[in-house]
């Protein structure tokens, strides 16, 4: 491994994070930062040929599942040691797949903020991560196993400062019921207006966003109501099948509230169905109408590898029809924008030096992404496959 602040990437293509295509040129790090010029005693790593890009950012994990059918049963049979560890080994996939940022929406608060501790410190080689710990729920509520559980408006602000006192990034609340936790109902919030007013108004005075769980179309109101600052799935979901608002998604864009849609690469396998069309639907009004989109997948779901994001940027990419570049950019410098990151997500002097290093031009194949050679984290070359 070249050391942080040595290494200089030569005679590749250079995508920025923001370019409408590739150039010639080199890369130099220093002190695990993008330099303005290469510096003559550093390490030189050949990588004509290939592509150099900002690292993927994504924006929805579940680290702490094992993304199989059986996935309950995992969970419940892990001591939290174990977990810790299968958290630790999803999260050094993720970085060996170009993963140099990982937003994790869920997971026992203390492992969450060990494992981020972990990978900062060095101890662990993995992802830059963003965590919420355990996503607030009601009592019995969607992933209450996680240990979220809080009632009431005093419930929820207490809730809030725990996590705050813990150390989170961010607040994940459950604004409706999920898929994956039987007995709650997706189509229905879990919260009312004035409670969720209430969590967001906590979490804004100790500094913190509030991301939503929201697949139900009333789901979805009461949170945007209530003023959150983001909305995981955004499904608009209906017993009858999707149903999407319109004006509903026209105040979302209006009030800049950011939509992470999760779209899995496993959605592929529905193209041409019912259920390809309707998603692909809901999605394209969000994008239409203007809202800030980041990308996610929420990985660790049944049939969602962590290491996945590619194949669901090459999805979403069928799934909406947007170019290439498009694409690109949600995963990389307009994630890095809409989640407060403005040292990444581009290759420009001083930002961080997280890169990825591909075979082939993903700004006309995308699928390129699928091909990595190298990965650098914070100026550290982490893995090599063939350069």
């Amino acid at each position: 491994m070249a050391a942080a602040g040595t290494l200089v990437l030569t005679g590749g293509r250079i995508w920025d994070g923001t370019a409408p295509g590739t150039a010639l040129g080199d890369v130099a790090v220093e002190d695990g930062r993008i330099a303005g010029a290469p510096s003559g005693d550093a390490e030189r790593l050949d990588v004509s040929g290939l592509t150099v890009m900002p690292g993927l950012i994504e924006a929805h994990a579940h680290l702490c599942f094992d993304a199989t059918p059986d996935w309950r049963a995992v969970y419940d049979g892990d001591t939290p040691s174990s977990m810790l560890l299968r958290m630790a080994g999803a999260a050094q996939r993720m970085l060996h797949a170009g993963i140099t940022t990982v937003r994790d929406l869920g997971a026992p608060t203390d492992l969450a903020i060990a494992l981020r501790g972990s990978a900062r410190s060095g101890a662990i080689v993995a992802p830059d991560l963003l965590v919420a710990g355990a996503p607030i729920t009601p009592t019995g509520g969607h992933c209450w196993f996680m240990g979220g559980e809080a009632d009431g408006i005093e419930g929820l602000r207490v809730a809030v400062r725990e996590r705050q006192k813990a150390g989170v990034d961010w607040i994940k609340v459950m604004a409706s019921g999920g898929n994956m936790t039987p007995g709650t109902n997706p189509f229905a919030p879990q919260f009312t207006v004035d409670e969720l007013r209430a969590l967001r108004e906590e979490a804004h005075r100790v500094g913190l966003r509030v991301t939503a769980h929201a697949h139900g179309v009333e789901g979805i109101r009461v949170a945007v109501e209530a003023g959150v600052d983001g909305l995981e799935h955004c499904s608009f979901q209906a017993p009858e099948g999707n149903a999407p608002d319109d004006a509903l998604i026209a105040r979302i864009a209006a009030e800049g509230i950011l939509v992470s849609p999760t779209i899995s690469g496993g959605l592929a396998t529905a193209e041409g169905t019912p259920r390809w069309e309707s998603r692909g639907d809901v999605v394209r009004r969000i994008f239409a109408a203007g809202c800030r989109v980041t990308m996610s997948t929420d990985c660790g779901i049944p049939n969602t590898p962590h290491e996945d994001l590619a194949i669901s940027m090459h999805t979403l990419q069928r799934l909406v029809g947007l170019p290439p570049v498009e694409v690109l950019k949600l995963a990389t410098s307009t994630s890095a924008v809409h989640l407060g990151l403005p040292d990444r997500g581009v290759i420009a002097e001083g930002t961080r030096a997280d890169l990825l290093i591909v075979d082939g031009d993903p700004t006309e194949d995308i699928r390129a992404l699928q091909r990595v050679r190298a990965v650098v984290r914070a100026g550290e070359v982490v893995f090599r496959a063939g350069v």
